[in-house]
């Protein structure tokens, strides 16, 4: 989607309605709107929130590091612009790994609602070990049914789930992450957390009921729409 950050969520930029969503997560002293875009900052400072403006950087985690060399907070979340109806919850269960379990970055999945949802490679699969670390991140269907194993057992398996696109760090391993090579699978996946399981680095998931709508076509953006819309009714 062309100029997806400034499309149009109830009257406001989904990079503004990203924005706000981040105000609402407990725990959080400033929010940051990191973009090499000048009409993005602009549009972000209009409706009272800080920008900071990058060069162009190979992914998300490499923008937050450039950013975060300024910052003296210990723990970073990284929240992808294109969630506007992100769950609070969601975010709170990712800073939860780091915060209380002491990884060194940290993240959040939740339930599939259908194993077509499974299939669709848009959304990223999660499977973690029984410490609730993540063991591989995939767009393929993980995993691959062999066995005699149901959609629906695999649907309900609590080490298994959808990855949601929120990141925490510890800000030294911030700072040290855009530094390493990308390996085969994260070129492979397009999925820059397996650059740290490469690594050796352990993620720590957080598992949550709550999840959100991320925007990667005009159908995700109508459903984005409609869950903003339906959340607004109720308040």
């Amino acid at each position: 989607m062309p100029r997806k950050a400034l499309a149009d969520i109830e009257g406001q930029p989904m990079v503004v309605r990203v924005a706000e969503r981040a105000s609402l997560v407990r725990g959080v002293s400033r929010i940051l709107v990191a973009t090499d875009s000048d009409e993005i900052a602009q549009v972000v400072r209009k409706a009272g929130f800080e920008a900071r403006i990058t060069p162009e950087l190979g992914s998300g985690t490499e923008r937050v590091a450039y950013v975060a060399k300024d910052l003296s907070e210990p723990v970073i979340v990284n929240i992808q612009g294109d969630e506007p109806v992100l769950a609070p919850q969601a975010v709170e269960a990712a800073m939860d790994a780091v915060l209380k379990g002491g990884r060194r970055m940290g993240s959040a999945y939740t339930h599939f609602k259908s194993y077509d949802d499974v299939l669709n490679p848009s959304n990223v699969k999660v499977i973690t070990d029984q410490a609730g670390d993540a063991i591989y991140f995939s767009r393929y269907a993980l995993p691959f049914r062999q066995g005699h194993v149901s959609e629906e057992e695999i649907l309900k398996d609590p080490f298994f789930g959808k990855h949601l696109g929120i990141y925490v760090y510890q800000r030294d391993f911030l700072l040290e992450f855009p530094t390493w090579a990308s390996p085969l699978i994260e070129r492979a996946e397009s999925l820059e957390q397996l650059r740290a399981l490469h690594h050796g680095v352990k993620i720590g998931m957080g598992r949550t009921a709550f999840g959100g709508q991320s925007v990667d076509t005009v159908s995700d953006l109508e459903k984005a729409r409609e869950i903003f819309r339906s959340e607004s009714e109720v308040k």
